[in-house]
């Protein structure tokens, strides 16, 4: 098999869009193989396929069904670069979104773009606390369509992915979870380090940047903390701003870094 790929790097969250015609019973396989050391080392892989809405440009479809905002924001980039779209806003469709994201794209360099989507809102936020070997975790379950992100507040070094991870996917039933230990920088700065479960394809990975798991971080933020203004999210791999007012979005500079096909 051979099929069609480009890379990009949002906030360094590699990520591969498969933009050849891919049958969806083999979108396990494919992205378990584009994600591999020895073919493209990614951290996600997408599927990009026509639109199912009227007005959408095109449509992303994740591996495991799940949102991924990262991936968003990176499929919104590469309508820019192939000149689907001359327009700066557009929209797409997107696996795990109901409706279509609205999205923003300026190119801002040669295979460099400053992204912008408004995200889905959240279909639940519930405070959770999770029994570890005797020790009690605090937390907030953030869910949205095919993927839950497990907020947590950690003043020091959080070591306990693996086993917040084995609870979680005991206690929720969803496609891919998300653990988000945070730490407060400042009034309009957080830090994470995002750690993602996707059960269709066994993955586990520390994420250099996790869109929606900053999203789930905002959404945490507005409904429990009261916070309403544009946030900083740093993580490994760079910044991502999210948006939390009536609206919320993810933002970030999505670098197009390679493309060309891959040999399955």
């Amino acid at each position: 098999m051979i099929i069609d790929f480009i890379k990009t790097s949002p906030a360094q969250n590699t990520t591969v869009l498969i933009t050849s015609y891919c049958p969806r019973s083999y979108y396990s396989a494919v992205a378990e193989k584009a994600m591999n050391y020895d073919y493209l080392h990614a951290e996600q892989v997408g599927f990009i396929v026509p639109p199912s809405k009227k007005d959408s440009v095109i449509r992303l479809e994740m591996a495991g069904g799940e949102f991924c905002g990262n991936a968003t924001l990176s499929a919104a980039a590469y309508v820019r670069y192939k000149g689907l779209n001359d327009k700066e806003n557009f929209s797409i469709d997107v696996s795990g979104a109901a409706e279509p994201i609205r999205c923003r794209v300026e190119k801002v360099g040669t295979y460099y773009y400053n992204t912008s989507c408004i995200m889905p809102p959240a279909k639940r936020i519930d405070e959770m606390e999770l029994e570890l070997q005797g020790k009690t975790i605090k937390g907030y379950i953030v869910e949205f369509e095919g993927i839950s992100h497990f907020v947590l507040e950690a003043k020091e070094e959080f070591v306990e992915y693996s086993e917040v991870t084995h609870a979680l996917k005991k206690a929720v039933d969803t496609n891919a979870i998300g653990v988000i230990p945070y730490e407060t920088i400042r009034d309009d700065t957080y830090k994470i380090k995002p750690f993602v479960h996707v059960k269709e394809i066994n993955s586990n990975v520390f994420e250099r940047g996790c869109g929606s798991g900053s999203l789930a971080l905002g959404t945490y933020l507005k409904r429990v903390r009261g916070i309403s203004r544009e946030i900083r999210v740093v993580q490994p791999g760079g910044v991502i701003r999210v948006g939390i007012a009536d609206e919320f979005f993810i933002s970030t500079d999505v670098i197009l870094t390679c493309e060309g096909r891959i040999l399955i």
